[in-house]
Order: C-alpha cells, then sequence, then structure tokens
C-alpha cells in the first residue's frame, strides 16, 4: 500500500538558519511546532508502518529560484513528524530505505509537499519513469547497456 499525504510546505533551511540567528530558543520552538503539527496530522490520518520504508517527497513550488537541497531540509521536521505521530518507528537508515528521492514542481497555487510512502520499494520506479517521461523500453536497453560494459 502507497499512503500519500499533502501538507503545507515546512521551513526551508535559509529560514531554520534566520530562526537560528535570533537564539537558540526560538529555533527550538521552530523545530518542535512544526514537528509536532506534522505528528499530529499523520497521527489523524490512522496508519502505522511497522518496518522498512521508502519515501518520496514531491515539492510544489511557486519560486523555482530555490535551492533544490535548501527546500529539501524541511524534510527534517516531516520526518521527525512522523515519527512523532507514530506513523513509522524511526527515521535512521535501518527504517528509512535507499533512495529517498525528492521530486520539484511549479505550483500555482501555495507551497507545499506531497509526500508518498509505502513498505515496499516498487511505487518507485513506475512514478521515476513517469516524471522523467522515459519509456520502459529506453531504459531497459539503458540498463541492458551499461550491464554489458560492466562484465568488460
Amino acid at each position: 500500500m502507497i499512503y500519500e499525504l499533502t501538507m503545507p510546505l515546512p521551513p526551508s533551511m535559509n529560514e531554520i538558519i534566520n530562526q537560528a540567528r535570533s537564539g537558540w530558543q526560538a529555533s527550538a520552538d521552530l523545530k518542535k511546532y512544526w514537528t509536532n503539527l506534522i505528528g499530529k496530522f499523520v497521527q489523524d490520518c490512522g496508519f502505522s508502518l511497522d518496518s522498512a520504508v521508502w519515501v518520496e517527497f514531491h515539492w510544489y513550488l511557486k519560486n523555482f529560484g530555490r535551492d533544490s537541497d535548501n527546500v529539501a531540509a524541511a524534510a527534517k521536521f516531516i520526518m521527525d513528524g512522523l515519527v512523532a505521530g507514530r506513523a513509522i518507528r524511526n527515521d535512521n537508515l535501518t527504517i528509512i530505505k535507499s533512495p529517498v528521492v525528492h521530486y520539484y514542481y511549479r505550483s500555482n497555487g501555495d507551497d507545499g509537499v506531497l509526500l508518498r510512502l509505502s513498505q515496499s520499494p516498487d511505487f518507485l520506479l513506475d512514478n521515476f519513469i513517469v516524471s522523467n517521461q522515459f519509456s520502459r523500453n529506453s531504459l531497459e536497453k539503458h540498463s541492458q547497456s551499461v550491464t554489458y560494459l560492466m562484465s568488460l
């Protein structure tokens, strides 16, 4: 099963840094606010994944002038919120499996994020093909080329 959660965009790295400049308490309050907000949200969604989890982040942004890693820093609040809301046991690398995929889209409305979670990695490839407009034939042909090169 694939779980899809849509939420507002948590603070980016620049916003986190600006908050931290005003003191550690302001920074701690920001972290606590977003972790609790997302934790409550996922708790209300009423699901729990008890083993390995694969994750996709779909970031919807009005401003594409932002750095991708600046936006992706918001994942910290989301992952901690998933743990706080008991949707996942932990957000360490024994639970969250590679790859953790990030997609970026232009938004006509508010900034936000669609989070997709599953206990199977199968959904990752299908979305990769669709999002990057690859055909299965092209990927299989490329895979064969890589396999051939690796066997030399």
